[in-house]
Order: structure tokens, then C-alpha cells, then sequence
């Protein structure tokens, strides 16, 4: 019922708010989508969205997990491709990861989780398994040589767990306004309250706003945790709205998007971090 309630909010948001239609309608601008249905080994089915930017052949793919409550409903019918979580960072600021090098795979809960993509299917070998099904079929049918790992928010909770599974099928990870702070032991990121980054075998990027107003992503918390991984610091973020952990808050890099992504294609295709992203940038 929370889900519900959450993306029954998030679709009035965007119809009483201009300016988040608008970066909606931007989301796709020059790429080319195409929707693909993974069938995984145990029996279920993974819906994935690709894009690539148009007169390009890309071969780094880049896995998108956005956040909370992370389920996509991405469908196809007769055609026309639909989806939820528009105004997610990750999800409406993939055409600035897009290039000559790289593409963008958003990855959904698998048909049978949809109801249950929480914390446990997140952190459990049943994820790292679906996920390596769906990195099978990008290589397959997409053309992927290197795969990444992007999470935001709520998830980080996939992109941590699966830098630290998928040890020998991925490239690297990112995390983006990590979940560091959940509430309680019941609460969705309980699993992340001690969540240890370092034991991942593979290179890991945070990317964070030090302004993020969100009280289980804590800038403060990340800066703390993170041990010797790169975190990439940005600050600042233009005509803010919404709730503080929702995503055209500083908590979802509004304003800063095209900087942010940037930054995070540098780090994929020559490892450089730039320490600050400033106002100027």
C-alpha cells in the first residue's frame, strides 16, 4: 500500500509541476530506446529499457537502480513503452550518460518481486543472480564489453550488495546519494545501517551532495563510512522542490544533473574523480 500511495504522489507531482514534466519530456531527447524482456534462470521475467544515442554503438553499459520504491513497471504494449519513477535522477538524467562510449539499461524488479522488491530480494544471492542474467543478455543482444553498476538513493542498497556479488561480471559501481541512515530495523535500508563498501572486489565511486537534505542520506554519513573509495562532492542545486528526499531536491542533484553525469563518465571511461562539483560547474 505505501508504494502505491508513493507513485500515485509522485505522478500528481508531476502533473501539477511544469517544470518536472519538462525534465521528463528531455529524458530521451537524441536517444534511441529499446525494451527487452530477460527471461531469468529460475523462472521469472526481468524487463529492462536500453538507450543508446542515436548513430552511436556504445560498449560500456551502464545498469541504472533508481530510487525508492525502485520498481519501474516498465511495460510494452503494442509498442509504446511506459514506465514509473520518471523523475527519478538516474531515470531522467541518463541521456547526459549517454555517448559514443556509453549506454544506459534501467533495470526493473523481476515480474515476481514487484510486490516484494525490498531489502531482502536487494542484499540476497537471488538478486546477484537476476542481475547476472540481465548483464548475459546486454552483452547478448546490446553489444556490452564493460558493465557499471549506478545506483541512487534507495538504490544503493542494490548497487552496493551487487558491487560486492557480481565480483568478475562488472567493471565498477556507483553509488549515488548513498543510503547510509535507515530508521529503524524494520525500515526499507535497515540493511545498510552497517553496510561495509569496502569489501567489494570491484572500483567504487559516491557521488553525494553535501547539501542533501534527506535524513537516511546523510552526507555527513557517507563522508565518514567510506573508507579509501573515491566520493566525488557536489554542491549546490537550482530551483529545488519538493520533499527533502524526493527526487528535485538537492537529495535527487536537481539543477546539477548534466555536471553530475559528467563527472560519473569520467570516472567510467578514464577513472579521474573531480573531488568538488561547484556552483560554477
Amino acid at each position: 500500500m505505501r508504494c502505491r500511495y508513493v507513485l500515485l504522489l509522485s505522478c500528481l507531482l508531476l502533473l501539477l509541476n511544469p517544470a518536472a514534466r519538462a525534465d521528463e519530456a528531455k529524458a530521451t531527447e537524441g536517444l534511441i530506446e529499446t525494451f527487452h524482456a530477460v527471461p531469468l534462470k529460475r523462472g521469472s521475467v526481468l524487463n529492462i529499457l536500453v538507450d543508446k544515442r542515436k548513430g552511436e554503438m556504445p560498449t560500456t553499459a551502464i545498469l541504472l537502480f533508481p530510487g525508492y520504491p525502485g520498481v519501474l513497471n516498465l511495460k510494452n504494449v503494442g509498442g509504446n513503452i511506459t514506465y514509473d519513477l520518471s523523475g527519478n535522477f538516474v531515470i531522467r538524467a541518463r541521456r547526459f550518460l549517454n555517448n559514443d562510449s556509453n549506454f544506459t539499461v534501467m533495470v526493473d524488479c523481476p515480474m515476481d518481486k514487484l510486490s516484494s522488491c525490498d531489502d531482502r530480494y536487494r542484499s540476497s544471492a537471488e538478486q546477484a543472480a537476476d542481475v547476472s542474467d540481465v548483464i548475459a543478455a546486454v552483452r547478448k543482444e546490446f553489444g556490452a564489453q564493460k558493465v557499471y553498476i549506478l545506483g541512487t538513493s534507495y538504490g544503493t542498497v542494490s548497487s552496493s550488495f551487487l558491487a560486492r556479488n557480481l565480483s568478475g561480471q562488472i567493471d565498477g559501481a556507483i553509488h549515488t546519494s548513498t543510503f547510509t541512515d535507515p530508521t529503524g530495523s524494520n525500515t526499507h535500508g535497515a540493511v545498510m545501517a552497517s553496510f561495509d563498501w569496502a569489501q567489494a572486489k570491484v572500483p567504487q565511486l559516491f557521488v553525494h551532495n553535501k547539501d542533501d537534505p534527506c535524513h537516511v542520506t546523510r552526507y555527513s554519513s557517507i563522508v565518514e563510512r567510506k573508507k579509501n573509495i573515491p566520493l566525488i562532492t557536489v554542491e549546490g542545486s537550482k530551483n529545488p522542490r519538493g520533499d527533502a528526499c524526493e527526487a528535485f531536491s538537492p537529495h535527487g542533484f536537481v539543477g546539477r544533473e548534466k555536471a553530475v553525469m559528467s563527472a560519473i563518465n569520467e570516472w567510467i571511461t578514464h577513472r579521474k574523480v573531480a573531488p568538488t562539483i561547484s556552483t560554477d560547474s
